[in-house]
């Protein structure tokens, strides 16, 4: 004969089964709400202009092209934007895991009165909204005769990101051990050679995930290119677009719409590439702190 179950273990397993499909529907809704736009605007980027106006409209294009896509590069100046936004993402985010990582350590590592003062303030200006302190930034890129290039963009979005930056990884490196850093300067390293050594690969994750929010909001900045930036050589995709936008002609919505695919694509293969590195980090940090 086949035991029977206790009814409270019975009562117990409709619970958890009740739990796991509460938050498996809430995962699947969460991710078809976020991800329903995305898959829109991608197979859209397909469309013949006619269909994309029609009414009702369809969600899969009833004839595939690539119309919009050779329309966007014959007639734009598009790759120049593309790349003007590629050099300026990669060049901020790369500074703002340095400056952020050096300044990071400094605030964890030495307790002097003036550097945390320093640190308190540098969050300060973050909490400041960007329509606050671009016109001052301005005033300073101007002064320096920086205005309408690359590199004032680049400052700009550094005095964004750094903060965030250097109060994350702070958080970070006081979690790790000091006396990792001693083991390693007994063996005859000095304090740098330590911290690049040592410490460095056991805040991988946290350098990540820095990495990520410096890189998507270089990427998708607005405000700063449209103030700082007059040329058209000069311009980065979202100010291009929006520029596009507001022209007086007619709008060719699909040649818009295979630009936003585009914009989009390399925030997420960033996002793939490094989200091995974020994993693995996480599990080396883990046997490493163990």
């Amino acid at each position: 004969m086949r035991p029977s179950v206790p009814k409270n273990e019975e009562i117990f397993d409709i619970k958890r089964f009740g739990r796991r499909l509460m938050l498996y529907s809430a995962v699947i809704v969460s991710i078809c709400v976020v991800c329903f736009p995305m898959l829109y605007i991608f197979v859209s980027s397909f469309k013949p202009g006619s269909e994309l106006v029609q009414v009702p409209p369809t969600l899969f294009p009833g004839e595939w092209t690539l119309d919009n896509y050779r329309e966007l590069f014959r007639q734009q100046d598009f790759m120049t934007y593309f790349k003007n936004s590629v050099l300026l993402a990669v060049i901020a985010t790369l500074l703002s895991i340095i400056l952020g990582s050096v300044g990071a350590y400094a605030l964890s590592r030495f307790n002097f009165r003036p550097i945390q003062i320093f640190g308190q303030l540098s969050l300060l200006s973050y909490m400041l909204p960007e329509v606050l302190i671009v016109i001052p930034l301005y005033v300073y890129v101007a002064n320096f005769g920086l205005a309408d290039t690359l590199t004032s963009l680049v400052l700009a979005n550094i005095c964004f990101t750094l903060p965030l930056t250097l109060w994350f990884m702070k958080s970070y490196f006081a979690a790790i051990p000091i006396a990792l850093e001693e083991s390693a300067m007994i063996d005859g390293n000095t304090r740098l050679q330590a911290f690049r050594k040592v410490t460095l690969p056991l805040a991988l994750p946290g350098l990540v995930s820095v990495g990520i929010f410096s890189f998507n909001h270089t990427w998708n900045e607005f405000i700063f290119a449209l103030v700082f930036i007059s040329s058209d050589s000069k311009s980065v995709l979202p100010l291009a677009l929006v520029r596009w936008m507001g022209q007086d002609t007619i709008h060719d919505w699909g040649a818009m719409i295979a630009a936003s695919v585009i914009i989009i694509i390399p925030t997420l293969v960033f996002f793939m590439i490094i989200q091995k590195k974020l994993i693995s980090g996480m599990a080396s940090g883990g046997v490493k702190g163990g």
